[in-house]
């Protein structure tokens, strides 16, 4: 069987912050694996909010920020950044119109320091990051901020319209169930990795696989061969996507490659 190269997104495909990493998950890809075939992380985490519990999988690629960053066995093939006072900027921005900053670049994020105001879900989600990942978290108060892209947390006077109107020039805007505002530099997305990645790899693009559930995956999910939805996928999408799996705790990953003859 030839190599084939699949794709994964982490939040709502393979693993949620409630519960976890699916077993059945863990296993596909180990099947994928030894099937010959390369699995490739694909996510809107920045690389330093990648957990290590994910690249025990068995991930040798990873494709993070929402393509701001591409790197292949260690080795990075490229990594954009936003400039110091661009990255102010959008933080001044999403501090502006009622938003907590979680500012996201390779080594750290920076995250704001007033939480009050912050809706619960998103406070359980910080939690997670400060148990995972401590060393990497710093606040936006940091002198020097290296960053590939900012997300927000919603509170309770967001005004996204206004801040939204704001940016959209410069950035790929995305509302994520009204719980985080993704803010990604125009010209990248997770397809944009993708086509690097494979050229480096010299995979063609008739071999390409993809799994993802929101918003910031449908470039990702048209871009390949055989892009498919996660059934809990936002409903949104399932008319944009031809192929669609079960929930991603419920066989979602394992049944989909099944369905593929990958494992």
């Amino acid at each position: 069987m030839d190599t084939k190269i699949v794709f994964f997104d982490i939040d709502g495909t393979i693993y949620s912050y409630e519960k976890g990493i699916p077993k059945d998950t863990a296993k596909a890809i180990e099947l994928l694996k030894a099937n010959g075939h390369i699995p490739v992380i694909c996510t809107g985490r920045t690389k330093c909010m990648i957990y290590p519990d994910f690249i025990n999988l068995g991930f040798d690629n990873i494709i993070a920020g929402a393509g701001t960053y591409c790197e292949t066995n260690g080795k990075e093939l490229y990594y954009k950044k936003l400039e110091d006072a661009e990255a102010r900027r959008v933080i001044d921005g999403f501090l502006e119109y009622g938003f907590f900053p979680l500012a996201e670049g390779k080594e750290y994020i920076y995250v704001g320091t007033d939480t009050s105001n912050l809706i619960h879900a998103n406070v359980q989600y910080m939690d997670v990051h400060y148990k995972k990942i401590p060393n990497s978290i710093k606040t936006i108060e940091e002198k020097h901020i290296e960053i590939s892209k900012v997300t927000g947390g919603f509170q309770n006077d967001s005004d996204m319209k206004a801040f939204s109107e704001k940016f959209k020039n410069d950035y790929s805007i995305i509302n994520h169930n009204n719980m985080l505002l993704e803010f990604i530099p125009k010209g990248y997305n997770k397809a944009v990795g993708i086509d690097r990645l494979i050229k480096e790899l010299g995979i063609p693009k008739e071999d390409t696989y993809a799994f993802g559930d929101s918003f910031n995956d449908i470039d990702m999910l048209n871009y390949v061969e055989y892009g498919c939805l996660m059934g809990n996928g936002n409903q949104e999408l399932k008319n944009k996507v031809e192929y669609k799996t079960d929930r991603f705790d419920d066989g979602g990953i394992y049944n989909g490659l099944k369905k593929f003859e990958l494992i």
